[in-house]
């Protein structure tokens, strides 16, 4: 059967947004009276993990009463840096997109807050690129079933999920939707069944 869609990771997939994100981190830890500070590639690490449990394993400094102001406080950086600075896109992904959405219904899934898929399309202009998206912010479901409410609520028969983790492989089977590894991202996956290189091989690779 043809493939007529495309559900994509977002953060290690589509762009690298960790030093904007690091410094919305940074400065929320400071809200609160610490002086810690997380590297861009701590990020890099814990993306694609839920950001409940990035909050539990990462942020265990934080007291308890005062986890609830962090992420109150991170949430308003993280979005506001994201529309001042953004991130960057991997190579060739703009014009890449711009070709398969010729041909196929885009989407995207990510475990990311509330807010952040819209800053994504919103600083690249990406509004006409992308049929639906979901995430962990907005019901807080785990990707697999995110992943399914796309497939359910857009009727897409057939799809295929681009990611770079193996929680995104995991997640992208357990949905019962095919997997193509973005090697080039964040995530190292052992013997993947199909993968690209460069985000553009998408633009030639049968699958």
């Amino acid at each position: 059967m043809k493939r007529g869609s495309i559900i994509f990771d977002l953060d290690g997939t589509l762009w690298n947004a960790s030093e904007t994100v690091v410094r919305a981190f940074n400065d929320s830890i400071k809200g609160i009276g610490f002086d810690i500070n997380l590297t861009s590639q701590t990020v890099r690490d814990f993306s694609g993990m839920k950001m409940d449990d990035i909050f539990t394993q990462y942020f265990s400094f934080v007291p308890k009463g005062k986890l609830k102001e962090f992420e109150t406080i991170y949430a308003e950086k993280e979005s506001q840096y994201l529309q001042q600075f953004g991130g960057e896109l991997f190579p060739k992904v703009k014009e890449t997109l711009e070709k398969l959405a010729e041909n196929y219904r885009l989407f995207i899934v990510s475990n990311c807050m509330k807010g952040y898929i819209e800053n994504f399309i919103g600083f690249f202009g990406f509004e006409d690129l992308f049929q639906d998206f979901e995430c962990f912010g907005n019901y807080g479901l785990p990707k697999d079933k995110n992943i399914r409410l796309i497939v359910e609520r857009n009727n897409l028969q057939n799809p295929v999920y681009v990611g770079d983790t193996i929680w995104d492989k995991e997640s992208s089977e357990k949905a019962g939707v095919d997997f193509i590894y973005a090697a080039y991202g964040f995530g190292k996956i052992e013997n993947p069944k199909v993968q690209i290189q460069n985000f553009e091989d998408l633009i030639t690779l049968e699958f």
